[in-house]
């Protein structure tokens, strides 16, 4: 192996007898380089999107929530919120009516999803901070107001006066006659959130008294309790022993609940790894000509390696430790490279989003050592591949078997 090394190091560095070959040699390090420090990249920017997003919905998507088994809504038992209370690991957890309604304001309708929450929410969850006109605040007396989404808002022309309220409808099982099929409840609009295009377009948050109102609910139900814990690195543990102690419900996680936003990005983020991949697949024929025109212009030393009693496995491993050296220089630069390139986008924000009402000015980006290592894996074993067979054909094409000793 030293001795392929070393013959492959010197084969790399010196001048070959025809310039063409340095040069075609120099483009697929360069190709590698690209590739790689692209993949990175783009793997990068997916991961700071991720992070971005999941940030930005953050103060509304709580680490577990326990719902019921079947139907809408189920008792908050007082024994269960106890337990919850004593547990560490929590660092808040608070009952929560949501359902859909029908939302008229002026002459214009939409169907939205009105979420009652207690007067603890903005305090656990920094809800203001998504505040973007108006003044955060559900209930004054016997008043209520709602924060509605900026989507919403737009949609239907609510302006923050309270002049004109908002008019809620809800269907009414309970009655027999047409004219009352529709329960309304009325209610001002207070202040405009944004936080998420789709919770924008769909969201609006109220008092929990207000939302048991509408939605005809006993006292003490609600839709379902959500939990935020201290420390997110013990989620499945926690779940765990959430589920003990609410035996009889639903307790999902983060992630199940939004499994399809999770799912679309890692999907994503996937797609566009292979297209790169596929890409610097086909880059790699370039080390496929370098090692070939190599070899053919050192055809005359393969005689005397063959003299000298060099096996062919042996010396099919000079060519094939030269291809690998190639693909080892263009990944050591394209890892610098695209690693480089992160750090500059983060710390400076080379690349802008564009105009438009953004929740960044730049590409966020995040590098993880997982998928570098997966980039590094790949490309040396596409270096591989492209150096091996070639080598070993052209070798046992050039130069009869019957040269060397088997």
């Amino acid at each position: 192996m030293r001795l392929s090394l070393f013959i492959a190091g010197r084969y790399l560095f010196s001048r070959k007898k025809q310039h063409a070959i340095n040069i075609i040699s120099g483009i697929s390090v360069l190709g590698v380089t690209v590739g790689v420090s692209a993949l990175i990249a783009v793997l990068s920017v997916f991961n700071g999107m991720e992070v971005l997003l999941a940030k930005s919905m953050d103060s509304l998507t709580p680490d577990l929530v326990i719902s019921p088994e079947s139907g809408k809504f189920m008792p908050a038992a007082s024994a269960l919120l106890r337990k919850l209370g004593e547990r560490e690991e929590i660092a808040y957890y608070q009952p929560v009516i949501e359902e859909k309604a029908l939302l008229k304001y002026g002459e214009r309708i939409m169907p939205v999803t009105v979420k009652g929450v207690p007067e603890s929410f903005d305090r656990n969850t920094g809800f203001r901070e998504h505040i973007v006109r108006g003044n955060y605040g559900l209930k004054n007396g016997d008043i209520y107001f709602a924060a509605v989404g900026a989507g919403i808002a737009r949609e239907l022309g609510i302006g923050l006066s309270f002049l004109t309220p908002m008019t809620f409808y809800y269907p009414d099982n309970s009655s027999s006659r047409i004219q009352t099929a529709l329960h309304t409840e009325y209610l001002f609009p207070a202040a405009l959130f944004s936080v998420q295009q789709e919770l924008d377009d769909k969201l609006v948050i109220a008092d929990i008294g207000f939302a048991r109102n509408l939605f005809l609910l006993e006292e003490g139900e609600v839709s379902r309790i959500e939990i935020k814990l201290g420390n997110p690195a013990g989620l499945s543990r926690t779940k765990a022993v959430v589920s003990e102690i609410a035996a009889g419900y639903r307790v999902e996680d983060k992630f199940e609940r939004d499994r399809a936003f999770y799912a679309m990005m890692r999907s994503e983020k996937l797609v566009v790894f292979l297209i790169l991949l596929f890409i610097l697949l086909i880059a790699s024929f370039n080390i496929v000509g370098s090692i070939s025109m190599l070899i053919l212009d050192k055809k005359e030393d393969l005689g005397v390696y063959a003299a000298l009693g060099m096996r062919r496995e042996k010396l099919i491993s000079v060519f094939r430790t030269e291809g690998m050296l190639i693909t080892a220089a263009g990944v050591l630069a394209g890892t610098c490279l695209g690693v480089l390139l992160c750090y500059l986008q983060e710390r400076y924000g080379l690349i802008g989003l564009g105009d438009g009402n953004y929740i960044t000015a730049a590409y966020p980006v995040k590098v993880v050592a997982a998928d570098v290592a997966l980039v590094i894996l790949c490309v040396l074993l596409i270096g591989y591949i492209a150096s091996y067979f070639p080598v070993k054909y052209l070798i046992r094409r050039l130069i009869g078997s019957s040269d060397f000793t088997k």
